[in-house]
């Protein structure tokens, strides 16, 4: 990664502002994908003196500003209640924990990454993003979204629903990005199955969820969700094998969720 300038906006406007001098301006949160991914920039906005790193309890919802820590989005007694403490889990299953203390939950969501265990999670939970300005979008429909988002994110409000859930990071390593991954949610009634890193961006199983709902078998249900999806091959693993291996977790994941 490459960054002639680096700026530090005393307020959102001011970083919006920033932001939209320059197509190759970019906000900057953890910078540890952007690293990775090696693009150079004109200007990185740094956001970290606008108190964006909180995580509020607003009653129904938690609101979690876009730069707090997944180590502290992981460790969170807020966030660990809801949905059986899956999007706890799926958090903690990132990297290391130094890497944890410096990623941010903003920065793995509106990156978009397909490996990304944090959206495959809150993808099962009802979450909804906040950019600034003025406008907001659920996670699965900025998943969906084509192009350049207009605005900056600066948290993701969490609705604090109980019920029971199953996470899996199929990996070959302990740090490992995984070769596929499995969230599935039970809650107010209803299922969620999402799955990612087929090497796809997660997604939900809707025709599947509708079967589980209807009370069909763990393993009709975890057949139509594979049938459903995506998968290739990758240098890890095999298109047939990812998708074998997706179909064997969510029923498993399913018999886990119905105890």
């Amino acid at each position: 990664m490459r960054a002639t300038n680096f700026y530090r906006a005393t307020s959102l406007e001011d970083a919006y502002r920033k932001l939209s001098e320059n197509p190759k301006n970019a906000v900057i949160a953890g910078g540890l994908w952007m690293k990775k991914m090696g693009q150079s920039y004109e200007t990185l906005i740094d956001l970290s003196s606008l108190g964006l790193d909180q995580i509020i309890d607003l009653g129904d919802y938690l609101k979690v500003g876009s730069l707090v820590t997944l180590r502290t989005f992981e460790t969170s007694p807020l966030v660990i209640e809801i949905c059986g403490g899956l999007a706890s889990t799926a958090a903690g299953e990132i990297m290391g924990v130094n890497f944890r203390n410096l990623a941010t939950i903003g920065g793995s969501v509106f990156g978009r990454y397909p490996f990304s265990d944090v959206i495959t999670a809150l993808l099962a939970l009802d979450v909804t993003l906040e950019f600034y300005p003025k406008q907001k979008m659920t996670l699965e429909e900025y998943l969906g979204f084509r192009g350049r988002v207009p605005g900056i994110l600066i948290a993701l409000y969490i609705k604090k629903q109980k019920g029971k859930a199953f996470y899996k990071k199929v990996k070959a390593n302990t740090l490992d990005f995984p070769l596929v991954n499995i969230a599935i949610a039970v809650r107010d009634g209803k299922h969620y199955i999402s799955v990612g890193s087929r090497p796809m961006i997660a997604s939900l199983a809707h025709d599947a969820m509708k079967e589980a709902d209807a009370g069909a078998a763990p393993e009709k249900v975890a057949k139509l969700a594979a049938e459903g999806y995506s998968f290739t091959d990758s240098a890890q693993i095999g298109k047939d094998y990812r998708k074998e291996i997706t179909e064997v977790y969510i029923r498993r994941g399913l018999k886990e969720v119905s105890k």
